[in-house]
């Protein structure tokens, strides 16, 4: 059983060089990657390093490597977590067939020799700790994705093994035939972590939109994630978004780039925090710390620009308001860590203003709604959700204001006065906001809160 959360960050300290469709554009003159810059990124509160793209490890010359010099670095600033981008790894994952006729390898045995090959220069070395595979793969490169995993765990049963599956937002990925997408979601997962033994599931979903919306994605995302977990028996892990995207590009006169997301405040990073912890969720990564190194014009290119909320470091270096209040939220959850990690999600049920439903919400219209909570809420203005976490005959409820934080930002909304109705829990309950526990009064079982967007209390009721 876990002891402790997880905490990283996508994109660490770099070169300093920036590139546009693979080409080089521009340099800060300085290379990030040093043991100060490492010590910077610990002290959010990170304990993994994930090294990626220039830092990546494609078999060249281990002494002079960029990624030898970041592992260097990461572990004499006190990280012994590190995750090692192999290309060569990554390769495997995208092959039509592995092992066999008309495959890469004639056996595997071959397959496995390869891995030993590719992993020998790295895998004894001090702060080593797993590798990362290909990320987001469609349905079509599932099998062999799996394979990958399962001959690495076979030849390093030992090593973490990083593999992050998609999400809602690309329903034409999830399977050979598109149907009914949270089917096909949930068969998507339920696929890959059959084929692999696999004892987690873990994607990207990020909720904070440009056009100052809350993605109806994130929601049903977490709910079909967190059930296939439950079905399975298997550990959830999510990336949050601590990152904005400059928006659609037109090129040859097409719109390309998708969705637009916008910068992250604090209150938006309380509500997707918040939110993760309420699903049960035990690893937390952020994409991405350093402002994004490799830009396209087509597609997604991550955004700082030298204004605050856009990631943790910004192009020349400077840290943004993000990394300050990230962490602080960090400190507040290992603080709470102990209490709430062997807390298991249970399930998930919504609350709505007189008058109002789901559909009323862009994040809840398409939330899986249940009945039967076992404590009642009554919100004036926001949207709550309350999830019901269990460890033996111990709960947890995390009841959190899940209305639209931008909301607060760019209409002067106030606070909304929940009220949550303990019944008999009430004599038992203990109280817990932003990591620290607290002296909550109720009434005849009724306990009243004001919260902003973003806001969450838990409730932890034993025995």
């Amino acid at each position: 059983m876990r002891e402790h959360f997880d905490f990283y960050g996508y994109n660490g300290p770099h070169s300093g060089k920036y590139y546009m469709d693979k080409v080089e554009t521009y340099t800060m003159g300085t290379d990030y990657r040093t043991v100060g810059r490492f010590k910077e990124y610990k002290n959010v509160g990170f304990n993994i390093s994930l090294l990626q793209h220039e830092n990546t490890y494609n078999g060249e010359k281990w002494e002079g490597s960029a990624c030898k010099k970041c592992m260097d670095a990461a572990y004499k600033a006190g990280i012994d977590k590190i995750i090692v981008s192999d290309g060569r790894l990554k390769a495997l994952c995208e092959e039509k067939k592995l092992v066999g006729e008309g495959g890469k390898f004639a056996t595997e045995e071959e397959l496995e020799n390869y891995i030993r090959d590719c992993c020998a220069p790295y895998c004894n070395y001090p702060g080593f700790y797993g590798v990362q595979l290909f990320d987001e793969p469609e349905f079509g490169k599932l099998k062999e994705y799996a394979h990958t995993y399962r001959a690495i765990k076979k030849v390093f049963p030992d090593m973490a093994v990083q593999c992050n599956l998609l999400n809602l937002c690309a329903p034409h990925m999830l399977a050979e035939k598109p149907s009914d997408k949270y089917e096909d979601y949930a068969n998507y997962l339920e696929y890959f972590a059959k084929e692999s033994g696999i004892d987690y599931l873990m994607t990207d979903e990020y909720a904070f939109r440009r056009n100052n919306i809350i993605s109806s994605y994130t929601l049903p995302t977490y709910q079909i994630l967190v059930k296939k977990c439950q079905e399975l028996g298997l550990e959830l892990r999510l990336v949050m978004q601590s990152f904005s995207q400059e928006g659609a590009a037109l090129y040859n006169g097409q719109l390309h780039g998708g969705v637009a997301w916008r910068r992250m405040t604090e209150k938006d990073m309380y509500w997707q925090m918040n939110l993760a912890m309420g699903f049960g969720c035990k690893e937390f990564s952020f994409f991405t710390y350093f402002t994004k190194q490799h830009k396209n014009f087509i597609g997604m290119r991550s955004a700082s620009c030298g204004i605050d909320g856009a990631n943790f470091i910004n192009l020349d270096g400077t840290r943004t308001k993000l990394y300050y209040y990230t962490k602080r939220i960090i400190g507040e959850m290992i603080a709470f860590e102990k209490t709430l990690v062997k807390y298991n999600f249970d399930s998930a049920y919504f609350f709505f203003p007189k008058g109002k439903t789901a559909a009323d919400y862009e994040q809840t219209k398409e939330a899986f709604l249940k009945d039967g909570c076992p404590i009642q809420v009554k919100t004036a203005k926001s949207p709550v959700i309350v999830t019901e976490l269990k460890n033996g005959a111990n709960r947890m409820f995390m009841v959190e204001n899940i209305g639209n934080t931008i909301d607060e930002l760019l209409y002067g909304q106030r606070a909304s006065k929940v009220e949550i109705d303990l019944g008999e829990f009430a004599s038992k309950a203990k109280f817990f906001v932003r990591g620290k526990q607290v002296c909550r009064e109720t009434v005849e079982g009724l306990l009243t809160e004001k919260m902003h967007c973003g806001d969450a209390i838990f409730i932890e009721i034993e025995g």
